[in-house]
């Protein structure tokens, strides 16, 4: 009889195999000492340079000690680490949570209800401040790092072996880590801090209630560019029955500087408990005020962040359909503007029907201009029609003569000046994505220069987002209206690289394009492409 040799990681039993991802596998076993479910997730180290992967065993032990420390409901616990006697790569011992991973749910439903997706985000919130207190940042925030269990709770994963994964490991012909999600100064290479996982809670936030990225992009090169120069459309333009309060705490979460942001997870989590409060069905006076006290709140902040007339238009936009579709609101409005209209009905008809015309006023008045607002001093004339005097008595009485009001000339009103406004423009996005130590890169439109940029590239180990990129540069162009051909040059400082393309495009008024600018192995050529 045939034994079926079950697999160990030391003393846990794998039970079955959850998933694999870029950095391992995620296994389900069994810890038999205690008879309790757990989740192993293994490290693979294939491919890694020895100094590299002697770092990471380093610091291995180190971050899972610091996340083990964790304890929270928010938080998936860190159990145990150790070593696969297979193939010696690490792995880590999690707590096993009955569920699926907010990408899975978001891939099924495209984006959640108000109330579902306020009440998770509160919940990420909350772990966040209680990890960010204890002096632990995750640093790769995403929806799938974030498990929904069973009751519908969020509970967020990975904590410490995240920060190892992004901080110090490139898989040849793996792209670690998601930019759509990460903060502007992860992705220029730049210290990362709690604020940086608020950043990346907020983007989760706007693609939970709207069903789409903020940052949307066919290449990383996009995505990263948007996410450092591009404001994101409010979400409540893009589903009118969201509240406009959500577009200010999502701004202030996703600012692109650090200091604009929420500071902690703590605040961001209160402001959307008030929004809670607020937007629940059957909300009451008390609801109102909580409304109020959210925006006072949100109003407090930089003066850079209140300059967004996209923004201000989708919260008056959001203020209109929050009353129309309040049911009691709504009531009350209808039933105070129809009392209005009977009350001026009533008015008008009582002065149609009580006040009697003497034909004197009559003609006075038909003398006057009904349109004018405050009528014109009566002329001689005028008052002399209105006016009866008694007859002389030797003098037989004038002929009168019917008064016609006098005609005002027509004066023709000023013909307006025209100014000729010039034409709109477009913009070009330019990302470039180069291996250059020192260039300048030059950007001819119809043959005349039109930006001239430093290129500087230096080994980023943090900026692993583009792999075995040494520089990422962008800049925004305006271009007239029209065709024109675009030329793109780089030099390098010691003038041994020295490379152009050209490319032709139709720019509308008013539009936006995107060319990313890459170049091959040891910048040996260069390649544009439209994005």
């Amino acid at each position: 009889m045939e034994s079926t040799e079950v697999k160990r990681f030391g003393r846990y039993e794998v039970v079955a195999e959850l998933g694999r991802g870029a950095m391992g596998v995620v296994y389900k076993a069994r810890d038999p000492q205690i008879d309790r479910l757990v989740a192993v997730k293994t490290v693979s180290l294939w491919g890694q340079e020895p100094e590299e992967e002697q770092e990471f065993r380093l610091r291995f032990g180190n971050e899972a000690q610091a996340a083990g420390r964790l304890h929270h409901p928010g938080i998936i616990s860190v159990f145990d680490v150790g070593e696969d006697p297979d193939n010696q790569d690490p792995y880590i011992v999690l707590e096993y949570v009955s569920g699926e991973s907010l990408q899975r749910v978001l891939a099924r439903e495209k984006k959640l209800a108000l109330s579902k997706a306020l009440k998770l985000a509160e919940e990420l919130a909350e772990a966040l401040d209680y990890a960010h207190a204890q002096g632990v940042v995750h640093r790769d925030i995403k929806p799938a790092n974030i498990l929904v269990t069973e009751d519908g709770h969020a509970k967020i994963a990975d904590f410490g072996i995240a920060k190892l994964n992004l901080a110090h490991f490139t898989i040849p012909g793996k792209v670690l880590g998601t930019p759509a999600y990460m903060a502007p100064e992860q992705l220029s290479g730049e210290g990362a801090d709690g604020r940086s996982d608020l950043f990346s809670l907020g983007v989760i936030l706007y693609v939970m209630v709207t069903g789409h990225s903020p940052f949307p992009g066919s290449s990383a090169t996009t995505v990263c560019f948007k996410v450092a120069n591009r404001e994101p459309v409010a979400a409540s333009a893009l589903d009118m029955t969201l509240p406009p309060q959500i577009d200010a705490v999502i701004a202030r979460a996703i600012a692109k500087n650090p200091d604009e942001r929420y500071q902690n997870g703590a605040e961001l989590a209160q402001d959307l408990r008030l929004l809670q409060q607020a937007y629940k069905p059957g909300a009451t006076t008390a609801s109102m005020q909580a409304i109020a006290a959210l925006t006072t709140n949100l109003n407090v902040r930089p003066a850079s962040m209140d300059a967004r007339p996209a923004a201000a238009v989708a919260q008056a936009q959001g203020v209109v359909q929050y009353i129309l579709y309040k049911a009691p609101i709504r009531d009350l409005i209808l039933g105070a503007a129809t009392l209005v209209v009977l009350v001026v009905i009533a008015a008008q008809s009582k002065l149609f029907v009580n006040v009697p015309k003497s034909a004197g006023v009559i003609a006075a008045g038909e003398i006057q201009s009904s349109s004018s607002t405050k009528p014109d001093p009566p002329q001689p004339a005028q008052v002399a029609a209105a006016v009866v005097s008694p007859p002389p008595v030797h003098v037989a009485a004038p002929v009168r003569k019917a008064v016609r009001p006098a005609v005002r000339a027509k004066v023709p009103p000023p013909t307006p000046v025209r100014h000729e406004s010039p034409a709109p423009s477009a913009t070009l996005d330019l990302g470039v994505q180069h291996q250059f130590k020192d260039a300048t890169l030059f950007v001819y439109i119809d043959g005349r220069i039109a930006l001239t940029r430093p290129l500087h590239g230096a080994v980023k180990r943090k900026l692993i987002v583009f792999n075995g990129v040494r520089g990422v540069e962008s800049e925004t162009i305006e271009v007239p209206a029209g065709r024109h051909v675009l030329r793109i040059r780089a030099l390098s400082t010691d003038q041994t690289t020295d490379l152009s393309k050209t490319v032709s495009a139709d720019f509308v008024g008013g539009d936006n394009k995107s060319l990313e600018v890459t170049f091959g192995k040891h910048n040996s050529t260069m390649r544009l492409s439209w994005q």
